[in-house]
C-alpha cells in the first residue's frame, strides 16, 4: 500500500493540477466534530474515491465542497478559484457538479423538465425542442438509460433514479463530479454502465469525487482513494497498490478477518423449517430449496433475474402461480404479509427508506410496530416492558441516536438499517429473508449487522439473504444458491465458498450480465454452462 498524500494538509500545492482542492477545512456541529483539519483534493482527468463509516465525515467533506456547509476553518478552491462560504451557486458556476444519494429530482415532472432545469441557463432548449433535446443528452451519457422523457421522474426505479441523478449532474459539463453513494440502488449491469460514464468524464479531464460503501467498486473506478476516520484524514492512497483488507484496518480500526463471525458450533446441523417445492411467480420459477435451523442461505445472481420477485412471493406481498411452501410444518398459501409474518417468515426489505422504515417516526415506534401485542395487556400497552426490549436491541445492534424517539430519517444509513433489522429480531420469526441487508450501508455498521444477523441465526433462526456482493455472501453464508433466469442454477456449498467460485457460477450460468462482466463490473473471460445452462 502507497501513500501519495498524507493526511492533515502537508502535500504540496499545485493548483494548475487541481479541479478541487479543500485545505485544513473543519467543521463543528453542536457538539460534534465532523471534521478535523483535512486536507483533500481531486485532480483534473482523475478518479478519487473517499471511503470511511457513516459519521467519518463524508457527507459533510462534500457539503463542503459544494457550498453548501460553512466550514469554521479552512478553505476551498475549485479550479483555482477560491469558493465563498454558503455559495452553492458559485461552486456550479465554477465548474463543480454533484449527484445526490438520495437524488435532487423533481419525482412529478417530466425526465425532460428535470434535464431542463438542471442545464445551464444559456443552454436550454425552446419548449418544443424538449424531448428531442433530453433524448440526445441521454444517449451522449452512455448510462444505458432508456426513459421516455414525457414520463415523470417518480415513475423510474430507483436505480434508473440514481443514474439519471448522475445523468442531470453531467448536463453541466462539470470540471469537477461529486458521486454520493452512486450506486447504492444499482445492480451489476448499471454499475458497469456507471463505470464506463466515469471512464469518460476521466478521460475527458473531469475531476470525479467518489464516495462510496463498496470496497470493490471502489478499487476498481479510483486513482487515489482518501480514508476518513471520526473526522480526520488518515491519508490518501493510489488504489492498484492498496487492497481492500487494508481500506477495511483503516476505515474501523478492525482487520478485514474478524468481519464474519462464524456459526455457533451447536447450531450446525439444525432441522428443516422452511421447504420450497416448484414454487413458480412472476418473473421466476421453478425453484425448489429447503432452509434449516441455524443457517443463512445466499442467492446470487445478476440483476433481473427474479430474486426479488421470488422474496416478494415468499413474503406474501406477491401470489404464487405453482408450488409448495411450508414453514415449520405448516403449508402457506401467501396471499398476504399478514399470513407470512403470522407463519414465521418476515421480510427485511433492501429499500429501507420506502418499504421498512417510518422516518418521521423514532426507533421506539419502528422497532415495535410490528410486535405491539407482546407488550399489551387487555389492549393496553406496558410502555415499561417496551423500552425496556428496545434498549436492549438498541445497546445490542450499537445503534446511535439520541433518544429512541429521535425520527430515524434523521439517523444515518447504517443506523436506520439496524432499526430494520431490530424490528425483524424482535418479532423472533423463523425464517428471515434479508433482501441486501448491508446495501448502503458503511463498513463499520456492517461489521455489526453480519454479528448481529449470526447471532440471531445461532439462536434457531433460518436466514435467506440476497446479496449483489459476492464477497459478502462468501464471507457471510453457510451455502450460496446462484439464480439465472427466474431458476436455480447451482448451489456452492460452504468449503467451496469465495468469491470467485460465486463469480464464476454467475457469468456461466445462462443469465450472464451485459457485455460478459461480473457482478463487480469486471470483464469476464466466457466458460462452459454450469449443470441446467444450455
Amino acid at each position: 500500500m502507497t501513500e501519495s498524500v498524507p493526511g492533515g494538509g502537508s502535500a504540496p500545492r499545485d493548483p494548475g493540477g487541481r479541479v478541487l482542492e479543500l485545505r485544513g477545512v473543519s467543521r463543528q456541529f453542536g457538539a460534534v466534530r465532523a471534521l478535523t483539519d483535512v486536507s483533500f483534493d481531486c485532480r483534473a482527468g482523475e478518479v478519487h474515491a473517499v471511503v470511511g463509516e457513516n459519521g467519518s465525515g463524508k457527507s459533510t467533506l462534500l457539503g463542503i465542497a459544494s457550498g453548501f456547509v460553512d466550514p469554521d476553518l479552512g478553505t476551498v478552491q475549485i479550479g483555482g478559484e477560491p469558493l465563498r462560504r454558503d455559495s452553492p451557486s458559485q461552486a456550479r458556476a465554477l465548474g463543480l457538479a454533484m449527484a445526490y444519494q438520495d437524488t435532487s429530482l423533481i419525482l412529478p415532472e417530466p425526465v425532460k423538465n428535470n434535464l431542463f432545469l438542471a442545464a445551464p441557463v444559456a443552454e436550454r432548449p425552446r419548449f418544443w425542442r424538449r424531448k428531442k433535446w433530453a433524448r440526445k443528452l441521454l444517449a451522449e451519457f452512455d448510462l444505458d438509460l432508456e426513459l421516455f422523457p414525457d414520463a415523470p421522474a417518480g415513475f423510474l426505479s430507483l436505480a434508473d433514479r440514481q443514474l439519471f441523478e448522475v445523468a442531470k449532474a453531467l448536463v453541466t459539463d462539470p470540471k469537477v463530479l461529486l458521486l454520493d453513494e452512486p450506486t447504492t440502488a444499482l445492480g451489476p449491469d448499471e454499475v458497469a454502465a456507471l463505470h464506463r460514464t466515469v471512464a469518460a468524464c476521466r478521460s475527458r479531464g473531469v475531476g470525479v469525487v467518489y464516495v462510496s460503501h463498496r470496497l470493490p467498486e471502489v478499487l476498481e473506478i479510483a486513482d487515489r482513494i482518501t480514508v476518513l476516520r471520526d473526522g480526520r484524514n488518515q491519508g490518501t492512497f493510489d488504489a492498484k497498490a492498496t487492497s481492500e483488507a487494508e481500506l477495511v484496518e483503516l476505515i474501523v480500526g478492525r482487520p478485514f478477518d474478524a468481519a464474519f463471525p462464524p456459526p455457533a458450533p451447536e447450531v450446525a446441523e439444525g432441522r428443516e423449517v422452511l421447504v420450497v417445492d416448484g414454487l413458480q411467480g412472476q418473473a421466476f420459477g421453478p425453484v425448489s430449496f429447503t432452509l434449516e435451523t441455524g443457517e443463512i442461505v445466499g442467492i446470487a445472481g445478476a440483476e433481473g433475474n427474479g430474486q426479488p420477485q421470488l422474496f416478494d412471493c415468499l413474503a406474501g406481498r406477491q401470489p404464487p402461480k405453482a408450488g409448495l411452501v411450508v414453514c415449520d410444518g405448516k403449508e402457506l398459501s401467501l396471499i398476504s404479509t399478514h399470513e407470512a409474518v403470522g407463519a414465521g417468515v418476515m421480510l427485511l426489505p433492501g429499500d429501507r427508506t420506502h418499504e421498512a422504515l417510518m422516518p418521521l417516526l423514532g426507533a421506539r415506534v419502528n422497532i415495535t410496530i410490528q410486535s405491539l401485542r407482546r407488550f399489551s395487556v387487555l389492549g393496553l400497552l406496558r410502555k415499561r416492558a417496551e423500552r425496556r426490549a428496545v434498549t436492549g436491541l438498541v445497546e445490542q445492534l450499537e445503534i446511535r441516536t439520541p433518544s429512541l424517539e429521535q425520527p430515524v430519517g434523521f439517523l444515518s444509513g447504517g443506523n436506520q438499517q439496524k432499526v430494520s433489522v431490530a424490528r425483524t429480531f424482535l418479532k423472533e420469526p423463523s425464517v428471515i429473508l434479508a433482501y441486501e441487508p448491508t446495501q448502503g450501508v458503511d463498513v463499520g455498521s456492517r461489521f455489526d449487522i453480519y454479528e448481529a444477523l449470526r447471532t440471531r441465526t445461532n439462536s434457531g433462526t433460518a436466514m435467506l439473504v440476497k446479496s449483489s456482493d459476492p464477497i459478502e455472501l462468501a464471507g457471510l453464508c453457510d451455502r450460496v444458491l446462484v439464480m439465472s433466469r427466474g431458476q436455480i442454477i447451482e448451489e456452492i456449498p460452504g468449503d467451496e465458498l469465495d468469491e470467485l467460485r460465486i463469480v464464476e457460477a454467475m457469468v456461466r450460468g445462462p443469465g450472464l450480465s451485459k457485455a460478459g462482466r461480473s457482478p463487480l463490473g469486471v470483464a469476464m473471460p466466457k466458460a462452459p454452462a454450469v449443470n441446467g445452462g444450455p
